[in-house]
């Protein structure tokens, strides 16, 4: 398959919502689908329109914590009856597929995976499976969290991360071997260099290590100066246009994917 279209945007607590989200959208949705869509606008601005037949694929590790605790409190203060159908809406882990395909218009297969520190090439593994099926013309991935400052903190004192806990989202549009584009590739093939997210445990620390010999060795978290489970795909280096080994890890379960060059 090939990579024919990309965009990320990280650490940027409000950014600016695309100018074709309607105003009633922008009051119901919350911060994950803004950054979302905010990182959506300049891939759709690569190219023409996306078939309506495209598959859309999201990955991401918490959720929507601004919309589960919104619709919780709404619980907590006013019961059962009293919860708050608007962030219940958005807080479910699918909502940012089903905004994105309603939006887009796209009627291709649509799923959200959770998968912790591999989620970002486990969604390019989804996209490379649909596409080899013959099930829609073109993946649309996004990959990435959206902190609040409670999560955040949460998160860096439960996880014990070397780096800051930060929040990002990479949309990435794959297309057939037919297309315009960088190739990728589940698993290892030759490349100069490696791109991996990073490890919070010791053990996955020398697991990448030593899979990353002959390599020069990137980590997504030292390139953006901040840390989310699948950040990987958000530091993408494709401005060098030489062969790169993509790797993820979740205790000690290794995810490979490898881009071509340029």
């Amino acid at each position: 398959m090939r990579l024919t279209r990309y965009a990320t945007i990280h650490d940027d607590p409000a950014p600016a919502w695309p100018e074709w989200v309607p105003g009633g959208q922008r009051r119901r949705l919350d911060a994950l689908n803004r950054l979302a869509l905010s990182a959506l606008d300049p891939l759709l601005a690569q190219g023409a329109a996306l078939d309506p037949e495209t598959a859309v694929v999201v990955s991401n590790s918490y959720g929507s914590v601004d919309s589960t605790l919104r619709f919780l409190g709404s619980i907590s203060s006013f019961g059962d009856r009293g919860a708050s159908p608007t962030p219940f809406t958005t807080s479910v882990h699918n909502s940012t597929a089903g905004v994105v395909g309603e939006l887009l218009k796209l009627h291709g297969p649509c799923t959200t995976l959770s998968q912790g520190g591999t989620g970002g090439l486990a969604a390019l593994r989804w996209a490379q499976l649909m596409l080899s099926a013959g099930r829609a013309p073109a993946v649309l991935v996004i990959v990435g969290d959206k902190h609040v400052d409670w999560s955040r903190a949460t998160a860096g004192r439960l996880s014990g991360s070397p780096w800051p806990i930060g929040d990002g989202v990479a949309v990435c549009l794959l297309e057939g071997d037919d297309a315009v584009g960088r190739e990728v590739r589940a698993g290892r093939h030759p490349a100069p260099r490696c791109l991996d997210g990073g490890a919070l445990l010791a053990r996955d620390e020398r697991v990448l290590e030593q899979s990353a010999r002959g390599q020069v060795r990137i980590r997504a978290p030292d390139v953006l100066g901040s840390w989310w489970p699948c950040c990987t795909l958000s530091a993408l280096p494709l401005d060098d246009p030489a062969p790169l080994q993509l790797r993820e890890i979740e205790h000690q379960h290794v995810i490979d994917m490898w881009i071509g060059p340029a």
